[in-house]
């Protein structure tokens, strides 16, 4: 080996050497512009550490790319939805509860009424009406001509009998009815009576309350009775 060993055979050993050892350096360097596409990349060789900071931009990213599975816990925030995105259709059963719901913002047409027990003041009214039944404000005893009896009646101002069984009773206010029952004393006959505000289409002007009594044959006939106005 030694015979074949020269200065012009080491030197072009060497010169082989470095140009293998250098030629793929220098092939990389000087790649063409845009020569290197996807096809080019292997599977999984750009890795998240390898994109620049803000690399991904909303225009990089395909329309419906970015699944639920991919949103971090708490990544949707309220600022971070559109005026009138969530409708009621995107609202899961059950999801908007009474501790969601701020102080004073459902209406009353909102509310089920079944669903409500009585308020304080309506229970007082219920108290008012049970003590105002017990001392009305208007009574009358009513004779069958049409006759006041004063003894037995209170804030009733007048009573006329307008037609045969038909009576005209004015009270001392506005009466929003009235309750009638038959007196005894009349003919013993069975009688309906049957009581309404005055006005059209009744002979009686309003307010005033309007009573006719019938037999039974539904005639209209003269009898006594008791009448009880409500406020």
């Amino acid at each position: 080996m030694r015979r074949h060993l020269s200065f012009a055979n080491l030197a072009s050993a060497l010169a082989l050497l470095v140009a293998l050892s250098t030629s793929g350096a220098w092939a990389a360097s000087q790649l063409a512009p845009k020569s290197v596409g996807e096809r080019q990349l292997r599977p999984g060789a750009v890795t998240a550490s390898k994109l620049r900071k803000n690399a991904v931009t909303s225009a990089k990213i395909k329309a419906e790319a970015v699944i639920q599975g991919k949103l971090a816990a708490g990544a949707v925030t309220g600022d971070k939805l559109a005026g009138d995105s969530v409708s009621t259709a995107k609202l899961q059963d059950g999801s908007v509860t009474t501790s969601k719901l701020p102080d004073d913002s459902v209406t009353g047409a909102k509310v089920n009424e079944a669903s409500l027990s009585q308020v304080p003041s309506a229970a007082k009214a219920d108290i008012a009406n049970f003590a105002e039944s017990a001392n009305p404000a208007a009574f009358a005893a009513v004779a069958k001509d049409g006759t006041l009896d004063p003894e037995a009646s209170k804030g009733v101002s007048s009573v006329k009998e307008f037609e045969t069984g038909l009576y005209c009773l004015a009270a001392s206010f506005t009466p929003k009815g009235a309750q009638v029952t038959p007196r005894f004393g009349g003919s013993g006959a069975p009688v309906t009576l049957f009581a309404r505000l005055g006005g059209a289409p009744s002979p009686c002007p309003s307010p005033q309350i309007e009573v006719q009594a019938r037999n039974a044959e539904g005639k209209a006939t003269e009898t006594p009775f008791f009448a009880l106005f409500y406020r």
